[in-house]
Order: structure tokens, then C-alpha cells, then sequence
């Protein structure tokens, strides 16, 4: 899988090199260079999740 590229939404240094699917959660990175906080997320999201609970306590 080709490595992507992270970089700061305001100044376009580069923060880091991920490979794709990589970001399981959401992260926060403060560029050195401007100080500004860059928020990311996945693409997509988690096939995984499990339902929330049945409010009423209902057996399924």
C-alpha cells in the first residue's frame, strides 16, 4: 500500500507519512511550524461497532 501524506491544513508542511486505512480514531496534531491544529478522522467509517444498547432493556 503507498504511503499518504499528512500535511497542515494552513501551511502544507508535511506532519507525517500513514499508510492508508492506518487511522482507526480521530487525532489531533499541532504543526510546528504555524501552530495550528490539524483535527483528523478516518475516511470511512468503523465497520465494526457494536449496536448501543436497547434503552428499555429489551432481550433480542
Amino acid at each position: 500500500m503507498p504511503d499518504q501524506e499528512i500535511r497542515c491544513c494552513a501551511c502544507a508542511r508535511l506532519l507525517f507519512k500513514m499508510q492508508a486505512g492506518a487511522l482507526v480514531g480521530t487525532l489531533s496534531v499541532k504543526c510546528p511550524r504555524c501552530r495550528a491544529f490539524n483535527h483528523l478522522r478516518p475516511s470511512s467509517p468503523n465497520p465494526e461497532r457494536t449496536p448501543a444498547p436497547d434503552p428499555f432493556g429489551a432481550k433480542t
